[in-house]
């Protein structure tokens, strides 16, 4: 054994294996996605080394040069006193030190936005660059597939985060000679065998102590549930509409994607990643400034470090803009790819002609809608307004294994049709003129996920003063007066010219600019609230359990899924099918102890390798997960290294995959498993007209062979047979619904031929409140 520690007093690393207290215990500490632990005791006082400074570095290798740990002092050590020799009182000092990521924990953990669907690999790259620590390098490794969504917590260490993201990823981080690398699990195989004499029967200690679940209940958040359009009618007086239902809201810690105020000394990498060869770029006291480019796109940029994940309604308002008199380039851009105007869902393309600057809407690339000059000297708010009636676009992902090797579920991204809406607000002096509005449109198919660049210069000579990206929800508000075409309607602030805002207890409120007149009929298009939950089974391991008269073959566990949290019922589903991998599985309920040596195994042990056991004896040939290492290193020649390690497989004990028992309070849970996945839902569905006597209906749906579309007065009562609740079944696409009340719901779903039907998912709804 090897010891060295650098104290940082300008002697660099000092070897401190000669005065190593052999009778004390000398270990390292190993736990799967957490740092490493080196405890030992020396006793400097014999020879003329100082003791161990907090802050030192410390390295410890075998006598075959394998660095076991690497890591630095985070506190002084403790000192005994042994007594007294010719110099003094002399003192041993116990040292326990951290691994290297203690540098990077120490550090806070900046405030960031959401990632999707993106490598384990490269998230925590980006988690290693948000702490700016130069100490440590990350090198690049394979990684299992994607994460669907993950967001670092502030209020954890480094080490806290990146654990949970390699956890997720059923991977393992590790950090060691200043470098941080992640794999998955099972990328180091030690391979155990009565056989070959490498395996100790006496030293193992293993059991399977979970017992079999074969139908799964996975519980979630509130999420978005029927595809709502309420009518209301205008009587030029009232501006308060009551909702028929509660709408759905995203969380408040969710309403603010993304603010920077440009108020640092430096753009904020922590946000923004910034491309700037010729240094046109930096933050003055009128907020982002550019003062030009190299005439190519995409060269002189500032972009989110995340993407954004377009879904609810976003409002996207780059604040306090400024132009020069030569400035070309975008502002306040989605890309889905590079960043060239080709690339560019949306956003705000400045030109320059004979002086004049012009400033339009870029719409999948191309320019649509309205121009508009700025006045030079003016400040000018360009806003953004984005709609879809979905507010998860990125699955989550769940990572399982069985007897058939690894399996991921979910990851994928819901396509889906989106609103868009661009609007120029003159703001100079802090008086915010009427917005203008320059395209109200929409796009058919578009990307979950983009990268927002607040900026993309191709010769910009411009100054931006905030950027806001604030999430309402899914909702939407068009009205229609008398005579006249439909209006969409600006949610938000007075001060942002807004035409109403959508409260939170479930009514929209119009501003006494924008009191929609006699006659106007209003349509509110939002969705209502409702419980996730996921209830599948295992028809084969239900069938191999059961014992005919005796014992039942359905063996049930009941939950939630807290990491990687799920977030709708599709969510949970994905979440369920991975745990039934894992609870159906007798190989992953293993969990136990092996002690051996180095000089049996010939190499180093850690965290998420794995030991492959095979014993003819014992009748075992198990996989089994290292999930911690306990290194005691014996002070003796040739150096001999004790390894306790602890394993247990994924239903033993949580990995990818981390389960509570508890359960909403609030939540339905499912009478019987699902057999089939739900049919698609009808999110197109459109009311194309409401009248006196009939409500007319467009699915943009194809019916199934033998189905079609069911009509009911309440929801969540979908099924074979006629009662009280159906209204009618539709084969065709279009239809009509007869009006019967001042005030009416509907819920609409598609069914098929299948015995019983099957149905999708949510229902689309129409409310009506008007008069007969």
């Amino acid at each position: 054994m090897k010891l060295t520690i650098d104290n940082l007093d300008g002697h660099g690393a000092v070897d401190y294996s000669s005065v190593v207290v052999t009778n004390a215990k000398f270990s390292i500490a190993r736990k799967l996605n957490e740092p490493s632990l080196c405890s030992f005791t020396v006793a400097p006082a014999t020879s003329v080394l100082p003791t161990p400074a907090r802050n030192g570095r410390v390295i410890v290798s075998d006598d075959s040069g394998i660095v076991l740990f690497t890591g630095y002092i985070p506190t002084e050590p403790a000192l005994q006193l042994l007594g007294q020799n010719s110099q003094g009182a002399a003192y041993q000092a116990y040292v326990a030190a951290v691994s290297d990521e203690v540098l990077l924990s120490r550090l806070p953990t900046p405030q960031s936005q959401a990632a999707y669907s993106q490598p384990a690999s490269q998230l925590l790259q980006t988690l290693n660059a948000g702490v700016t620590s130069t100490a440590i390098s990350f090198a690049t490794s394979a990684s299992s597939g994607t994460i669907g969504e993950f967001q670092p917590d502030p209020a954890q260490t480094w080490s806290e985060n990146a654990g949970a993201l390699a956890s997720i990823a059923r991977s393992a981080y590790r950090a060691l000679n200043n470098q941080v690398t992640i794999t998955p699990v099972g990328s180091v195989v030690h391979t155990l065998s009565e056989a070959t004499g490498t395996l100790s029967l006496a030293q193992l200690e293993a059991s399977q102590v979970k017992a079999l679940a074969n139908d799964v209940t996975v519980c979630g958040p509130s999420e978005p549930a029927a595809y709502v359009t309420e009518f209301f009618e205008g009587d030029g007086i009232t501006v308060l509409f009551n909702f028929t239902q509660q709408p759905y809201f995203p969380p408040a810690s969710k309403s603010k994607p993304l603010i920077d105020l440009f108020q640092e000394p430096t753009i904020n990498p922590q946000l923004w990643q910034v491309s700037d060869p010729g240094s046109h770029l930096s933050i003055t006291a009128a907020g982002l400034t550019c003062t030009g480019g190299d005439g190519i796109m995409g060269d002189t940029l500032v972009s989110t470090v995340n993407q954004l994940e377009l879904g609810g309604s976003l409002v996207l308002e780059a604040g306090g803009v400024q132009f020069g008199s030569i400035t070309s380039g975008i502002l306040n851009g989605l890309y889905s790819g590079a960043f060239i105007a080709a690339d560019c869902l949306a956003g705000f393309e400045i030109t320059t002609a004979s002086g004049v600057a012009s400033i339009a809407p870029l719409v999948n690339g191309v320019i649509a809608g309205s121009s508009f000059t700025p006045t030079a000297g003016h400040m000018y708010t360009l806003r953004l307004r984005i709609a879809a009636n979905e507010i998860q676009r990125v699955l989550q992902t769940y990572n399982s294994v069985d007897n058939t090797g690894a399996h991921t579920y979910g990851g994928t991204y819901l396509q889906l049709a989106m609103n868009l809406l661009f609007e120029v607000q003159d703001t100079t002096g802090g008086v915010a003129a009427a917005p203008v509005i320059l395209y109200s449109g929409s796009i058919a198919a578009t990307p979950g996920v983009c990268t927002l660049a607040v900026l993309n210069s191709s010769s910009l000579q411009c100054s931006i003063a905030s950027i806001e990206v604030s999430q309402q929800g899914p909702v939407w508000v068009e009205s229609t007066p008398p005579g006249a075409t439909t209006i969409v309607h600006r949610m938000g602030t007075t001060a942002q010219g807004a035409d109403c805002r959508i409260e939170r207890t479930g009514r929209v409120h119009f501003y006494t600019t924008s009191i929609p007149q006699i006659g106007e009929v209003i349509a509110v298009s939002y969705r209502t609230t409702h419980r996730a939950v996921a209830r599948l089974a295992n028809a084969a391991s239900i069938a191999q359990e059961s014992v005919s008269g005796a014992i039942p073959g359905t063996a049930a566990w009941i939950g939630a899924v807290t990491s990687p949290a799920a977030r709708s019922s599709v969510d949970c589903e994905n979440a369920a099918t991975a745990i039934l991998d894992l609870a159906t599985n007798r190989a992953a309920a293993w969990k136990g102890t092996y002690t051996g040596w180095n000089l049996e195994t010939q190499s180093d042990v850690w965290p998420g390798d794995v030991l492959a056991i095979d014993s003819a004896s014992a009748n075992l040939n198990a996989v089994l997960v290292v999930r911690s290492v306990a290194i005691e290193l014996l002070c003796t020649a040739p150096g001999v290294v004790k390894y306790v390690i602890a394993f247990a497989n994924d239903w033993a004990d949580a990995l990818a995959i981390k389960t509570s028992s508890a359960i909403p309070a609030d939540v339905w849970l499912p009478q019987q498993a699902e057999t089939t996945l739900p049919l698609a839902n009808l999110s197109s569905l459109a009311i194309t007209g409401v009248s006196t006597s009939a409500i007319a209906v467009s699915a943009n749906a194809t019916p199934p062979t033998g189905g079609g579309f069911e009509v009911r007065r309440r929801d969540w009562a979908f099924g074979p047979g006629t009662n009280s609740d159906l209204v009618l079944r539709s084969p065709v696409a279009n239809f009509s619904i007869p009006r019967e009340a001042v005030t009416e719901q509907y819920y609409i779903r598609t069914y098929d031929a299948s015995t019983p039907p099957n149905y999708s998912r949510f229902s689309s709804a129409v409310f009506v409140n008007m008069p007969l």
